[in-house]
C-alpha cells in the first residue's frame, strides 16, 4: 500500500450475502472500482446453499482486502451487519446490500465529507432503483428526493426513514455506542431503529447526490404495505415514540403513479448529471 493510502482513513465495508450469486460479483466490481481504494470489504454470508460462497471466496483469493465469513444461518441481516461490524478494523463503516450498487466517486465523496466534519456522525446519500422496474412500476423511486430528505431526529420522526442503508457512511465509533443493528427478530425496521437511536444524541448529513443503485429483482423478499405498517407500529411501540404512518401514494390510479415516477426520473437524471460535471462519478447500469 503506497503513502497515499496509508494517510487516508481506513473504511470497512459490510456486505451480508444470502443465495446472491446472481449479483454478488457486480455489487463487488462496483466496490473494487471505487476511486477511493483504502478499504477492506467484510463479506458475511448467511449460510448460502447457492454458489454464493465459492463466487466470495474466488474474489476473496484475488484480493487481500476482501474477507469472507459463514455464520449460522439467521435469516435477517442486522445479525451478518453485526458480525461483519465485530470484525472490522476501519475508521468508518460502509453498508451495502449484496445486489445493490455504488458509483465510482461514493467512498471518496462521502469520506472526505466526514474528515472535514467531525461533528458530524454518519451521513448518507440518494439512491435509485434499477432491474425489474419501469415507468408504470410502484418500485420506480429515487430515495430521499431532495426536498423529503431528513436531517436530524425530528425529520425522522415526522418524515420516517429517507436513508438508503447501502449510501451510509458511519463512525465506527458511533455504532459501537449505540450498540449496533437490533437483531430481535420482530423488529423489520433495524436500520430505522438504529437511525433513531443514534440521532438522539449524534448530528447527521444528507449529501444530494446519486451514490447508489437499489436493485429490484423476483427473488427480493418485499412485504405488503400492511405489514410494513405493522412494523413501523412494533417499531414505534418498542421505543416509546410517536411515528408517522405511511403515506401510499403509490398505491393511486396509474395515471398518478406515471405522474410520479417521471418526477422521480427527472430529479434523478439532474442530479446524477450534477454528479457527473462535478466528480465525473459514473456507473452503467444495465
Amino acid at each position: 500500500m503506497n503513502d497515499d493510502l496509508n494517510n487516508q482513513p481506513l473504511v470497512s465495508i459490510i456486505i451480508p450475502c444470502y443465495n446472491c450469486e446472481e449479483f454478488i460479483e457486480e455489487t463487488l466490481k462496483s466496490v473494487l472500482n471505487q476511486s477511493y481504494q483504502n478499504f477492506e470489504v467484510i463479506i458475511v454470508d448467511d449460510c448460502s446453499t447457492d454458489n454464493t460462497l465459492k463466487l466470495v471466496q474466488q474474489y476473496s483469493d484475488s484480493d487481500q482486502r476482501i474477507k469472507v465469513y459463514t455464520i449460522e444461518h439467521a435469516g435477517r441481516p442486522s445479525v451478518p451487519r453485526n458480525f461483519g461490524v465485530s470484525k472490522s478494523s476501519g475508521e468508518f463503516i460502509a453498508f451495502l446490500d449484496s445486489d445493490d450498487l455504488w458509483t465510482k466517486e461514493k467512498l471518496k465523496y462521502q469520506v472526505n465529507y466526514l474528515k472535514d466534519n467531525s461533528g458530524i456522525s454518519f451521513i448518507y446519500s440518494m439512491s435509485f432503483t434499477f432491474g425489474n422496474v419501469n415507468i408504470f412500476s410502484e418500485m420506480l423511486e429515487l430515495l430521499p428526493l431532495p426536498f423529503r430528505a431528513v436531517k436530524n431526529r425530528d425529520g425522522l420522526l415526522h418524515t420516517g426513514n429517507t436513508i438508503p442503508l447501502s449510501s451510509v457512511l458511519i463512525r465506527k465509533k458511533t455504532l459501537i455506542d449505540a450498540g449496533g443493528f437490533d437483531e430481535d427478530p420482530h423488529d423489520k425496521l433495524e436500520d430505522f431503529g438504529l437511525w433513531l437511536d443514534i440521532s438522539k444524541a449524534n448530528n447527521f448529513h444528507f449529501i444530494p447526490r446519486v451514490h447508489v443503485y437499489y436493485r429490484i429483482h423476483k427473488n427480493q423478499f418485499s412485504s405488503d404495505w400492511k405489514s410494513k405498517e405493522e412494523s413501523l407500529k412494533y417499531l414505534a411501540k418498542k421505543k416509546n415514540i410517536n411515528l408517522n404512518t405511511y403515506k401510499y401514494f403509490r398505491r393511486k390510479s396509474i395515471i398518478f403513479l406515471f405522474i410520479r415516477n417521471v418526477i422521480h426520473s427527472l430529479i434523478y437524471l439532474t442530479y446524477k448529471l450534477v454528479g457527473c460535471i462535478e466528480n465525473k462519478d459514473r456507473l452503467i447500469v444495465r
